[in-house]
């Protein structure tokens, strides 16, 4: 401390501080700080940073251990005490101990007031303030005052006072205060604040003149560092945002897990067309893979429930999770001693049953809370368990080759067997759980009961296994067992094989038999799985192949399941087998074989399919997100319906009526009318209370001419205008201009004469024009047969422009008047956007597929369809081709798999979802959202990034906040 310099007016050393301020936080922090400030500037010498200095303990005080030690410091430092009294500062310890201090130390007559709240009465009589009556004084000031002293009164001042020291009420009170820390009267302090701040007036003015000039550089050094800087680190942003999006499609094919978060974090440290491709394509990759789960070990044994209730991961320590089917929650944990060797479901999802290596066995009631029956048995390995149907027998084989039955009212088994075989490949219960077969890799035994002892029945030496080099595995109730080797799936069951044994032939639509499923053409196979229901997957360390058997409710499809490691646990939920699970070391991945993805979401609306002709059902969306499509006429079914999405699929709106398939449907402009269009005929319907599609209007079009019937191909395109008309083009290229209620029609563009020769008409050959209108029904647009686009004005009719696309031929066409826009496939495999309004080219891009395209209308999205029913999304601004996904493939009755022929797209107004309508399929709405897919992702993997895994591949510039945290 220095002791250099003197207190004006006083001859001693001059403390540190001039005061120290003691007060009670609650009420007066506010005050205490804007006291403070306004000391230090009141009368401050121009050159000077303050007038004096005032501790505070919030503004001075550091963390400190030992806090009174410091307080009783600054207490020594400090000339005056300035005590803000209140009633809450009475009753404050702190405040007493500080009085207590100041009273015993070498200035106790240095003491201040100033009241902030309650009451303050000076006692005449006593020589002392009445404490009995001030509710603002703390009992450690008795006796300190031998007169009543002067204080300042600031219960005036409010917890939003600004401090201003122009506040005439502040400014007196601040000059009380200051003049005896200054030593100095009142009015000469009044005096030297004024003079001071004339002075540093007009310093800064003589300063500004010289500081502009420097200012301006400077500025404009600070703006271009300042630029430079930001450019840099957005540069840095978006290559750190680059490589995480190409980390992320790296690891897609065998990492989906890892690779969804990376995808996640790279868009959320900089959005550019590689991390929305990378976001998009990790959510549609595998689309079958619907949720991650973590086991707290490595994973040896897996079981689905029949129904969609629960999933068992039992792991090599001996535990067991029970989770939710959807892998959302977990339900129960158990736990065994030794590895889990196996886990089986009853037929009702009730009981689960799991089996150990140290030969424990455990029966949980899934329904109840108690814990889990622990039956007796032997000390060998369990290798298989299974439950009866219905009456919840369990039967048990360890490695010494013993069946144990145990039923629900013992531990104990109610019956044992020596079978005198080793490894089980097999078991099943047949005819309604009253018999047990068992199938080994060199023969089977039939077991059933005599007089209440199990028995062997039959049996056989006969083997469908070969010698050596196959993967083997049954399904989850036995109904299907089998191998896999050199690509070749073969499949037996219990039933056929009894059959063969007695002599009795039976086909494979017999009872008991299994489809066989194709081949699944690897020579590689880790693992096998087999459904009740026929399929087959193999596991390899490309992911999961799937191979399924056709029936009257699917086609028959080979499929790769991508996304995870080779996986050393592999099985099918019971029955149809439309689940799967596999695990990789101590992760679950479970898999929805009929969901179409994680970016999908199915209505629950089927779509009739009953002509042999291969068709793409309309689709149009209304302005408020109504949906409405037409399809082939069903006996239960009108060929025109609407559905609102968040309705229940039950709730369809019918079009009274509607017996043909529609070529075309749009909405007027307010969403109130809906027009359909045929080759012959335009049709106008209205929403009835009744909630039914009613026709109001039905006008025809010109007939067609014999040549135009013969020479020209394609549906109708049509649209609603805003003056209350439609635009129709026919498949001549041509454009009318109709009154939908009178009929009254004209022509805007002329029908194109197609350039056929002989040959080609001896051939029947056509030419399809790819045609479009905009969503307002301003522009037109039509291809040539060489490969050109013209674009019409309407309702002129003027061509705008012809645009030479390069190619000879053009697949697919749409408009979007609202951004200006022409869409176009050409050649079979690139997009092209066209400025509809200057004619020129924006962007081209290859990897296109001409069964359709379409535009979102808010300009963000484009999105192409291919033959087998692969919709690729593109970014509408740049021709980014950001990912594919895949519609499923209808059952339909052409015996056409792919879904293309038998599709159409339409966007949502917001360009959030794209809808997709296929006949001999279903509704689906598709997510085109960034949003939407960080949101699925999250889902799908259920965790963030560990710790691990941010040290790895995160750096200071993508290590915000966590992905999916």
């Amino acid at each position: 401390m220095s002791q250099s310099s003197q207190h004006a007016g006083t001859g001693g050393p001059r403390m540190r501080y001039a005061a120290f301020i003691s007060y009670s936080h609650t009420p007066d922090t506010h005050r205490a700080r804007l006291l403070r400030q306004a000391l230090h500037t009141f009368a401050r010498p121009w050159n000077r940073m303050r007038a004096l200095r005032v501790f505070l303990d919030n503004a001075a005080m550091s963390t400190e251990h030992d806090l009174w030690s410091t307080v009783e410091q600054a207490l020594g430092d400090s000339e005056y005490l300035l005590l803000l009294a209140s009633p809450e500062s009475r009753a404050s310890k702190w405040v007493g101990k500080e009085i207590d201090w100041w009273r015993q130390g070498p200035r106790p007559e240095k003491l201040l007031l100033v009241v902030t709240g309650g009451e303050i009465h000076w006692d005449e009589a006593g020589g002392d303030f009445d404490f009995a009556r001030s509710t603002c004084l703390h009992p450690a000031l008795r006796g300190h005052f031998t007169a009543e002293p002067r204080w300042v009164d600031l219960r005036w001042m409010d917890a939003d006072h600004s401090g201003d020291l122009r506040e005439p009420r502040f400014r007196e009170a601040v000059a009380d205060l200051a003049a005896p820390l200054h030593g100095r009267p009142k009015d000469e302090l009044f005096g030297e604040d004024v003079t001071q701040r004339g002075r540093l007036r007009r310093f800064r003015r003589g300063m500004l003149a010289g500081m502009t000039a420097l200012a301006v550089l400077a500025s404009a050094t600070a703006v271009f560092a300042f630029i430079q800087r930001n450019t840099a680190q957005e540069q840095a942003r978006i290559a750190t945002a680059r490589q995480l999006a190409a980390t992320a499609l790296n690891l897609s094919g065998d990492d989906l897990e890892l690779a969804s978060l990376l995808a996640v974090q790279a868009y959320r440290v900089q959005e550019t067309p590689e991390t929305v491709s990378a976001l998009y394509r990790v959510s549609a990759a595998s689309p079958r893979l619907t949720r991650f789960v973590r086991a707290d070990d490595r994973v040896t044994a897996l079981a689905l429930s029949g129904s969609p209730r629960y999933v068992a991961v039992g792991s090599e320590r001996g535990s067991v999770d029970v989770w939710t089917a959807d892998g959302n929650r977990r339900v129960r944990t158990l736990d065994v001693s030794g590895e889990v060797t196996g886990l089986t479901f009853s037929d009702d999802d009730r009981l689960l049953a799991v089996t150990s290596a140290s030969g424990e066995v455990l029966v949980q009631d899934l329904d109840a809370q108690d814990g889990p029956r622990r039956l007796s048995g032997g000390r060998d390995a369990v290798q298989a368990a299974l439950f009866s149907f219905q009456a919840h027998v369990l039967a048990t084989v360890d490695d010494a080759g013993i069946l144990r039955f145990y039923d629900t009212a013992s531990d104990k088994p109610v019956d044992t067997v020596e079978t005198g075989s080793g490894t089980i490949m097999n078991l099943s219960f047949l005819d309604e759980g009253t018999k047990l077969f068992v199938s080994y890799a060199v023969g089977w035994k039939l077991y059933g009961g005599d007089g209440g002892k199990t028995v062997e029945l039959a049996s056989s030496d006969r083997t469908i296994y070969p010698f050596n080099n196959y993967r083997h595995a049954a399904s989850p109730t036995g109904r299907c067992f089998g191998f896999v080797k050199y690509g070749s799936v073969y499949l037996d069951s219990p039933a056929n094989m009894i059959r063969s044994e007695a002599g009795e032939s039976g086909t494979e639509n017999d009872d008991g038999e299994c489809a066989a499923p194709p081949d699944v053409t690897v020579n590689e196979a880790d693992i096998l799985a087999i459904s009740d229901d026929g399929r087959a997957a193999v596991g390899t360390s490309d992911g999961v192949l799937v191979s399924t058997s056709a029936n009257s409710d699917r086609p028959e499809a080979l499929e790769t399941l991508t996304g995870v490691k080779a996986p050393s646990v592999l099985t099918f939920s019971p029955g149809d087998g439309d689940r799967l699970a596999s695990a990789t070391g101590n992760t679950v991945a479970l898999w929805e074989l009929n969901d179409p993805g994680p970016t999908a979401h199915s209505s629950g609306i089927a779509v009739p399919d009953t002509t042999t002709i291969p068709s793409q059902p309309p689709l149009a969306v209304g302005p408020d997100g109504t949906l409405v499509w037409s399809h082939d006429l069903d006996d239960a079914r009108t060929t025109l319906e609407s559905w609102t999405p968040g309705d229940k699929a039950d709730s369809l709106v019918n079009g009274q009526g509607a017996d043909v398939l529609y070529d075309a449907i749009a909405f007027d402009p307010r969403g109130e009318l809906i027009y359909t269009a045929t080759e012959n005929a335009v049709e106008t319907w209205a929403l009835e209370e009744s909630r039914a599609l009613v026709r109001k209007h039905s006008v025809e079009l010109p007939e067609r001419t014999p040549s135009q019937q013969r020479d020209t191909s394609g549906t109708i395109r049509l649209v609603a205008t805003a003056d209350g008309k439609v635009a129709v083009m026919p498949s001549d290229g041509s454009v009318l201009l109709l009154d939908p209620v009178t009929g009254e029609r004209s022509t805007a563009v002329a029908a194109r004469k197609p350039n056929l020769t002989a040959a080609q008409r001896a051939r029947y050959d056509t030419v399809e024009y790819q045609r479009a209108l905009g969503a307002q029904g301003r522009l037109a647009a039509v291809s040539t047969q060489d490969g050109r686009i013209d674009i019409h004005e309407l309702p002129s009719g003027h061509r705008r422009h012809r645009l030479a696309t390069g190619s000879s031929s053009v697949e697919a066409l749409t408009l979007s008047e609202r951004t200006s826009a022409v869409y176009a496939v050409v050649g079979g495999t690139t997009l092209q956007r066209w400025d509809s309004t200057t004619g020129e080219l924006r962007w081209r891009s290859d990897g296109a597929a001409g069964y359709g395209v379409v535009a979102d209308p808010t300009g963000r999205w484009v999105a192409t369809l291919a033959g087998n029913g692969t919709i690729w999304l593109w970014d509408a601004r740049t021709g980014e081709r950001l990912g594919s996904t895949r519609l499923p493939a209808p059952n339909t009755v052409t015996g056409v798999s792919g879904a293309g022929p038998h599709s159409s797209l339409a966007f949502s107004r917001d360009g959030k979802s794209l809808w997709s309508v296929t006949e001999r399929g279903a509704l689906l709405s598709w997510d085109t959202s960034a949003d939407a897919w960080i949101k699925g992702l999250c889902h799908r993997v259920h965790r963030s990034l560990t710790e691990a895994e941010r040290a790895r591949y995160l750096t200071s510039l993508s290590d915000g906040p966590a992905a999916c945290d």
